[in-house]
């Protein structure tokens, strides 16, 4: 559980949000956001260099000659 007067909880906030709120509304935003928060955690301490993606987006293919 994440503890919003924590300074470490406040940082991860900033880091994960790009944003900054202070007092009561960054309790309510990690409370709102903590399952979401966690499953971050989670992607991010995956190791995915071997894995490739099923579709590779291409915005120049259509205006390629074939």
């Amino acid at each position: 559980m994440i503890n919003p007067l924590d300074p470490a909880a406040k940082a991860l906030l900033r880091e994960m949000f790009g944003i900054g709120p202070e007092g009561e509304r960054l309790g309510e935003n990690l409370a709102a956001y903590r399952v979401i928060l966690e499953e971050l955690k989670k992607l991010r301490s995956l190791d995915l260099s071997d894995i490739h993606p099923a579709v590779i987006f291409d915005p120049t293919l259509p205006y390629r000659d074939r």
